[in-house]
């Protein structure tokens, strides 16, 4: 019994394992937290508003009113929304007498027509 003596008491250990468990699992809510809202950026992230689309917005709530101011404006936007390059300069070149002169005539109803078909045209197209 005399080698027994070497013995000794339990000693104190440091123990970190909670507190890396708690450092592990507020890295995890961190990194779930911002994953989700780049999910949610991700899916309500809207197109942006090209020149185009814009133009097409516009022309969709002109109101053929003033006709000279109308068809002016007309003639802008439809640079911008047109993808057929000919009929657009065939229609400007038919609007043209109604833009240059201080007096203006009624717009045509043909030419009405083929504006709204134009407008169609383009926001379907």
């Amino acid at each position: 019994m005399e080698q027994l003596r070497d013995i000794k008491g339990l000693v104190a250990v440091e123990d970190y394992s909670f507190y890396i468990f708690l450092g592990v699992l507020g890295v995890a809510i961190i990194l779930l937290l911002v994953g989700a809202f780049l999910i949610y950026k991700y899916f309500t992230k809207k197109a942006p508003m090209n020149q185009k689309k814009l133009a097409i917005e516009r022309l969709k709530k002109l109101k053929i009113e003033n006709t000279k101011e109308s068809i002016y404006e007309f003639s802008h936007l439809a640079q911008y929304a047109a993808d057929d390059d000919q009929r657009l300069q065939k229609l400007l070149l038919a609007l043209e007498p109604y833009k240059y002169r201080k007096e203006i005539p009624e717009l045509d109803k043909g030419l009405l027509k083929e504006m709204q078909d134009f407008i169609k045209e383009v926001s379907h197209g």
